[in-house]
């Protein structure tokens, strides 16, 4: 009997615990519905929360300022960028007045240095003597350097002046150092083998005795070439520089560029009665 006791006694002790499992489960169970029942509006508000007005203004005025910062920024690069396109159009621009300058003083001291004095001298085949070769690419330049003047029309057609002048000016320094190289390799030996005196009357059936008729012809034609290409170069230089000081004056702002005139020309300007005279 005391073991039923026991068990009696046992019994109540047991369902109590039960009961107290039962009653915190259902607790928990409780807990756990009331959790999941607000969890939805919990995480709406965190989401609805950064799109209030002060958010959203303060996240626009960001993306303004960021936006405005940006484009000052390009604006700054981008007028830097053109300040240094100008600087560098501009030292092309003087580049090409130093260029015109050089080429025409060049011809202007061809003509006054070895052509004028012989203009009317019908042996002036051989009276004009041979020089040391000019250098052809000396004061030339190239398109990349004059790229600016793509950018209008009247630049454009300086351009076109230009490289059509220029052209000139090399073919004539070329003609130039042929002549000079027949006379000296061909005219000058040939004349001094001759035996005949400096300064003697001779007449044309001589020296092409003395040259040979293709030589002579040679000197002759290229004499006269000489004598036209340096009048002709002269004439485009001159209306090139005429025209291109007034458009860069014009299109740069300054009248910082330089101004030059060659009032004595040594007969390259009065080009029908004398570059054709033989």
């Amino acid at each position: 009997m005391p073991t039923q006791a026991a068990i009696a006694a046992i019994a109540p002790s047991s369902s109590a615990s039960v009961a107290k499992v039962a009653s915190s489960t259902a607790s928990g169970v409780d807990a756990a519905t009331g959790l999941s029942q607000t969890a939805p509006s919990l995480d709406l508000a965190s989401l609805v929360k950064p799109f209030t007005a002060d958010a959203l203004a303060n996240g626009f005025a960001t993306l303004i300022g960021a936006l405005v910062g940006a484009m000052l920024a390009y604006a700054l690069q981008r007028r830097f960028q053109r300040s240094q396109e100008l600087k560098s159009e501009l030292v092309s621009a003087h580049r090409l007045m130093f260029a015109l300058l050089q080429q025409i003083n060049t011809i202007v001291l061809i003509q006054r240095d070895y052509v004028f004095a012989e203009l009317k001298n019908p042996a002036r085949f051989l009276s004009i003597p041979a020089t040391p070769a000019f250098d052809t690419q000396k004061n030339v330049l190239e398109l990349p350097e004059l790229g600016f003047l793509l950018a209008s029309k009247d630049g454009r057609a300086i351009l076109y002046d230009f490289y059509m002048a220029q052209e000139n000016y090399i073919e004539a320094l070329n003609q130039w150092n042929l002549r000079s190289a027949l006379h000296l390799e061909k005219i000058q030996p040939a004349f001094a083998a001759s035996g005949i005196p400096m300064g003697a009357m001779v007449s044309e059936q001589d020296l092409q005795r003395v040259f040979g008729a293709h030589v002579f012809g040679s000197i002759v034609n290229s004499t006269n070439n000489c004598v036209e290409l340096l009048v002709r170069s002269f004439e485009r230089l001159a209306a090139v520089k005429k025209k291109a000081r007034p458009y860069l004056v014009q299109r740069f702002g300054t009248d910082d560029f330089t101004e030059f005139d060659f009032p004595e020309t040594y007969g390259l300007t009065a080009r029908k009665s004398e570059a054709a005279a033989a």
